[in-house]
């Protein structure tokens, strides 16, 4: 709590010290920034939270700063991405969106956090629901539609072959276990970190999804090879300096391979 004490208050004052035009910088300066559907910081709090990191990877792009432009909704980071202004360097946690940009856009993966993601599905304390094939006819609540744990929760799904579950979707993960505890659905699908706290309240984890590619780093379709490379050292150099990798919620980076993206998608079916 009083980290994110701090960091509002940070955000605060940066709101009186970031230039106007900040967020259009040139490709060659930008890290495009996309927390998800768990952001709950304003875009000022979130350019204070990646500020020394941008710092670090400046030096790297031969450049004096590297700009930091968060985006919070996931369908405008996306469009962003693929627009003719192409930030030199993104990080994601939507990483089936992320896999949709190595595929098909011609970016290139750098780095993604070493341990795998896996989406969890929740029910209450008690509820007769105990595994995923009770869920069918049964609510189930589930984040935003463009998130990567909604994203690999319908694919889990249809690979155990759970059918006609009654689907819906609210905006953020933790209103997804609040209105489950509310009774309001049936179960949930929410991300490791809300998982976790469910349990420690009581709630049950049912299942989780199959593992696949965590939060990532990709760079440009116009960053050249060297360049690449030059970053993906420099982002590994990272697991020698934990405070640097605390302030962005990362234990350890591992190198990325662009297979890993495309079983993603393989998986989702997207």
């Amino acid at each position: 709590m009083k980290r994110r004490q701090l960091l509002r208050a940070a955000g605060a004052a940066a709101l009186c010290t970031v230039p106007v035009g900040w967020a259009q910088s040139t490709p060659s300066s930008r890290l495009l920034i996309n927390e998800a559907v768990t952001a709950d910081l304003s875009i000022a709090m979130l350019a204070v939270r990646y500020r020394a990191w941008a710092d670090y990877l400046a030096p790297q792009l031969k450049i004096k700063q590297v700009t930091v432009d968060p985006i919070i909704d996931i369908r405008r980071f996306f469009q962003q991405a693929v627009a003719d202004d192409k930030p030199m360097v993104l990080f994601g946690k939507s990483v089936n969106q992320l896999a949709k940009l190595v595929r098909d856009h011609g970016y290139q993966p750098l780095v993604s956090r070493a341990d795998p993601y896996r989406a969890a599905f929740i029910v209450p304390k008690g509820s007769t629901i105990s595994d995923l094939g009770h869920l069918g006819g049964r609510k189930l609540l589930m984040p935003d539609e463009s998130a990567a744990t909604t994203a690999v929760a319908k694919a889990e799904l249809r690979v155990r072959g759970v059918r006609e579950p009654y689907i819906s979707h609210t905006k953020y993960q933790d209103s997804v276990a609040a209105q489950v505890s509310m009774g309001l659905a049936d179960a949930g699908v929410v991300n490791p970190t809300i998982a976790r706290r469910w349990k420690e309240a009581g709630g049950t984890v049912i299942g989780e999804t199959q593992g696949v590619v965590n939060w990532s780093v990709l760079a440009s379709p116009k960053a050249p090879p060297e360049l690449a490379a030059r970053l993906t050292e420099t982002l590994l150099a990272m697991n020698g300096q934990p405070a640097l990798l605390a302030d962005i919620g990362v234990k350890q980076w591992q190198k990325a391979e662009r297979r890993e993206y495309l079983a993603l998608l393989d998986y989702t079916g997207e």
